[in-house]
């Protein structure tokens, strides 16, 4: 029981130090009118309280002590004293101590509709002094001692580190832009509804709305639902023929799409098989294993050839496998150029059939990629026939 409150109160000390400092650069940045206008720099908490969620997690989880700032009785007394100076100065000198803390912390949690602004005051003058008392006792209390990990901090690549912070940083960037930048947030939720929709020529317009940038966009939407983002890619496939002609919309497609797969690949070679594991789960990754020690250099060529499967759950797969970049970046390349070719030119001229032409095209690849596979075990089966009867 005691190890248990001994993990909530570091829980709660991570959460309320990292709060702090993102609630003094959002006071910080709130300054600034111009750019209050065009960015809700409220959000800094929330990614900030993420951050200090993110850390405890590997602090608890992989001992990575270096990353414990409630820790240090320095660093958090550094950080509380000059957070609560600049947020005093900034509060009183503006003369809006009743006003802007309790408005920035109630956007940032997304409390608006819950708590009033006299509300979010009277919480405030309690969870600050709570906060504050229970990292000073996290600090008097000693932590166990750590216990041997497979997976601890310090056995872990430079490389690994470094991509795992990256991937952390990476979320935590495209978080923010998208809670702090409404017009950002509803162009991307826009697409997103077109992509879910299957609406190849709303879509089109989407992407025409953006005029000469209209090719980047369509390209870092490719690359957004190959690294993280479920999202169906033929629709995206099928806009670029209808929008740049099957040609240029077929170059386009396959090229952001081979940056997408290079990007999955080289996460799963520097994030390492545990990670990779909670992306994909373990069920999902053991089966790919069977498959690429069935098909060899080969595996990732059937699985391309199939539009039905999960095009960047086979990247990060085979990062975590034995084949090479240039074995599966041809595979890749080589793979998925018939469906890339096909969608563009069925873009450009059969968009009112679109999904039938998918699906049926989805059908009959998948049959003829299932008879190659079964192909050996038919051809054996009717030898073994065969020679009963004889």
């Amino acid at each position: 029981m005691k190890n248990v409150i001994r993990a909530f109160g570091q829980l709660i000390a991570s959460l309320f130090l990292f709060f702090l400092m993102g609630f003094t650069i959002a006071i910080l940045l709130i300054q600034n009118s111009w750019l209050d206008m065009r960015f809700d720099s409220e959000y800094f908490v929330t990614i900030s309280i993420l951050t200090g969620a993110w850390f405890y997690f590997l602090r608890t989880f992989m001992s990575a002590k270096k990353l414990a700032l409630w820790e240090s009785a320095k660093a958090t007394a550094a950080i509380v004293i000059a957070s609560m100076a600049i947020i005093a100065f900034f509060t009183i000198t503006k003369g809006s101590l009743a006003i802007l803390p309790a408005y920035v912390v109630r956007k940032s949690l997304f409390l608006e509709g819950i708590f009033t602004l006299s509300e979010m005051n009277q919480i405030l003058l309690v969870v600050i002094p709570v906060g504050i008392a229970i990292m000073v006792i996290t600090l008097l209390k000693k932590r166990n001692p750590e216990m041997a990990s497979d997976t601890g901090w310090n056995l872990l690549s430079r490389y690994q580190k470094f991509g795992m912070m990256f991937l952390y940083g990476f979320i935590a960037l495209f978080l923010l832009i998208y809670l702090a930048q409404g017009e950002i947030q509803d162009s991307l939720s826009q697409s997103i509804q077109y992509l879910k929709d299957a609406d190849v020529e709303g879509f089109r317009d989407y992407l025409l709305s953006f005029g000469s940038l209209a090719a980047v966009v369509s390209g870092l939407l490719m690359v957004f639902q190959s690294i993280i983002a479920p999202l169906p890619a033929f629709v995206i496939t099928f806009a670029n023929g209808l929008l740049f002609g099957w040609v240029g919309g077929a170059i386009l497609s396959w090229s952001s799409a081979m940056a997408g797969a290079v990007l999955c690949f080289y996460l799963a070679k520097i994030l390492g098989r545990p990670v990779v594991e909670k992306i994909v789960t373990k069920k999902a990754l053991t089966w790919w294993d069977q498959f690429f020690d069935k098909y060899g250099k080969h595996a990732v060529f059937i699985a391309r050839l199939v539009p039905i499967v999960s095009f960047d759950l086979v990247s990060y797969a085979a990062g975590v496998t034995s084949i090479s970049f240039w074995q599966f970046f041809w595979a890749t390349g080589l793979g998925q150029l018939p469906a890339t070719l096909l969608y563009s030119y069925l873009g450009q001229n059969a968009t009112s059939t679109v999904k039938i032409l998918f699906f049926v095209f989805t059908i009959v690849i998948a049959l003829a990629v299932l008879g190659m596979i079964l192909r050996p075990k038919l051809q054996s089966w009717g030898k073994g026939k065969q020679g009963v009867k004889g």
